[in-house]
């Protein structure tokens, strides 16, 4: 974490730790879950003065139950939680609606009701597959695009 690549650590700790109930940093980063993530039409600052940021992420504390918005790289670097694996696999569909989401992709959207029952159980049992029949083409396709259109939508989230 280099000075001057314009994440400014202590500006986050000002914002995330009155939100948090512990008063020790390593502490509270471990009240906050990722609960939603979306690409900002326009950039914005994340809460530690880094502009412009695009992949914004939503989290919440489950001990104070308060909620803000982070920046991706942020969310990565200072919280540990790896979002940065779920933009990956965002940008991979985008680019070819024939690719399959990633386990963390998979897990994140079925934890937030993007992915039913079926849908989850069918993208596990394809992610490794290079030859889909082309109902299962379909179906991958159809599943990319749900996601795709769940992340456009500002602050959708589901359960913790």
């Amino acid at each position: 974490m280099s000075m001057g690549d314009g994440y400014n650590f202590q500006q986050l700790k000002k914002h995330i730790l009155p939100l948090s109930n512990a008063v020790a940093w390593e502490v509270a980063v471990k009240e906050w879950s990722l609960v939603g993530i979306h690409e900002a039409d326009e950039p914005e600052t994340c809460p530690c003065g880094h502009f412009p940021i695009i992949e914004i992420c939503s989290i919440h504390n489950r001990v104070t139950g308060n909620a803000t918005e982070v920046g991706n790289i942020c969310v990565k670097r200072f919280l540990g939680l790896r979002s940065d694996l779920i933009f990956t696999a965002i940008k991979r569909i985008r680019k070819d609606p024939d690719k399959s989401l990633n386990a963390d992709a998979i897990a994140f959207f079925h934890g937030r009701r993007v992915l039913n029952e079926w849908e989850y159980n069918f993208c596990q049992n394809t992610m490794r597959l290079r030859s889909l029949t082309s109902a299962q083409l379909g179906k991958r396709r159809d599943i990319n695009h749900k996601v795709l259109t769940a992340i456009g939508k500002r602050g959708f989230q589901g359960p913790q």
